[in-house]
């Protein structure tokens, strides 16, 4: 069957393809198909999975069943397409302390980080009324929030946010270590307070840089992640014009890189065209052009147990085409087309073992199986 295909096979509730050049179907089980503009699936570090709505609601999934577990669409505004509820992340103690981390666009416009307690972690739902916000960072357009929240194996908070949106940074923000618009964020949340900078950050000791940034130069980091077995850092951002971009940095990186926005798009001059100066930018390991999908999808680093043959690989995709794509690292960062498919694909999820799901805008969830 796999000889014959040459394309995806779609059916109501499956969506069956042949991963390139491998020898077996990848299918995409649909779980859910009736979400509002579905984001973002997550865990509780349980058998609790979680999907976020961009237009407020989190909902707690139990196989093709949800219920409402928090609404926070009083809090924010939706009026620009990239506004709303991007992300939530449970601390890695949840189960102790009740810590759950929102990033969303607060109804002044702000890109806002907060942090709500739920008492008791297991309730089947909370509410708004144990809300701190952290950081409000002022964003002079209504795109490029960017908004991942993801903790590193080092128990820090890893914060993606966008350049402050309009076309070519027009403000230069992803260069300007004086503003966290088109950064990346490592901050410490683990008292019961606020945050604190963690000594080793990168810029700790320069004057007249905020120091909790970790590494700068994106344009809109469309997720991030960390590879559960190895630590590394996984990062997808979105393009200008021309080229979308993956980037990886292991463990035991430092912080303080340069990814190179606006200097450069992709791997390519793009402010000024020609003859840009790369100095110390990092370059992405992966990139990809118009011809194949035109906003890129961050994902994860497939851990689970229930498809073998994609353990170990960087599972993305494109918003735009639909396509999904894998890196392994282990092969020089050998990128492979893997499915192509009809989705919007707003986000990638992974539960606590690992498993891998996959959210289509247009409001369904679908869950990779054998």
């Amino acid at each position: 069957m796999c000889n014959s295909l040459k394309g995806a096979i779609y059916a109501i509730f499956t969506v069956v393809t042949c991963l390139a050049q491998l020898s077996y179907a990848a299918e995409l089980k649909l779980l859910l198909d009736d979400a509002n503009k579905p984001i973002l699936l997550t865990h509780a570090d349980d058998s609790r999975i979680f999907m976020v709505e961009k237009t407020g609601k989190v909902f707690a999934l139990n196989g093709t069943k949800k219920h409402l577990f928090l609404d926070v669409s009083s809090l924010i505004t939706t009026r620009g397409s990239e506004q709303g509820l991007l992300s939530i992340v449970f601390h890695p103690k949840y189960s102790e302390n009740g810590y759950l981390f929102l990033f969303y666009t607060a109804q002044n416009g702000d890109n806002t980080l907060a942090r709500l307690t739920v008492d008791p972690p297991n309730a089947k739902q909370t509410n708004l009324q144990s809300l701190e916000v952290l950081v409000a960072q002022q964003d002079p357009a209504s795109n490029h929030n960017g908004g991942m929240l993801a903790f590193g194996q080092d128990g820090y908070l890893y914060l993606g946010m966008g350049d402050g949106g309009r076309g070519g940074d027009p403000w230069d923000n992803a260069q300007n270590l004086k503003t966290f618009l088109g950064k990346m964020l490592r901050i410490d949340v683990n008292q019961a307070s606020g945050y604190s900078i963690p000594k080793d950050n990168p810029f700790v000791e320069r004057d007249n840089v905020l120091a909790e940034i970790w590494a700068y130069g994106l344009r809109n980091p469309w997720r991030h992640s960390f590879d559960r077995e190895t630590g590394d850092l996984w990062i997808a951002d979105v393009g200008q014009n021309k080229w979308e971009e993956i980037h990886w940095r292991a463990a035991d990186s430092q912080g303080g890189e340069n990814y190179g926005w606006r200097l450069m798009e992709g791997k390519h001059c793009f402010l000024p065209k020609k003859e840009c100066n790369t100095g110390k930018l990092v370059m992405p390991v992966a990139e990809y052009g118009r011809k194949h999908g035109c906003s890129v999808t961050g994902g994860y680093v497939y851990r689970g147990s229930k498809v073998q043959e994609l353990y170990g690989k960087y599972i993305f995709g494109d918003f735009c085409s639909g396509v999904i794509w894998s890196i392994e690292k282990d092969k020089k960062f050998e990128m492979r087309e893997l499915l192509r498919t009809n989705l919007n694909i707003s986000s990638f999820g992974e539960d606590s073992s690992g498993e891998l799901y996959v959210l289509d805008y247009q409001g369904k969830v679908f869950k990779f199986v054998p």
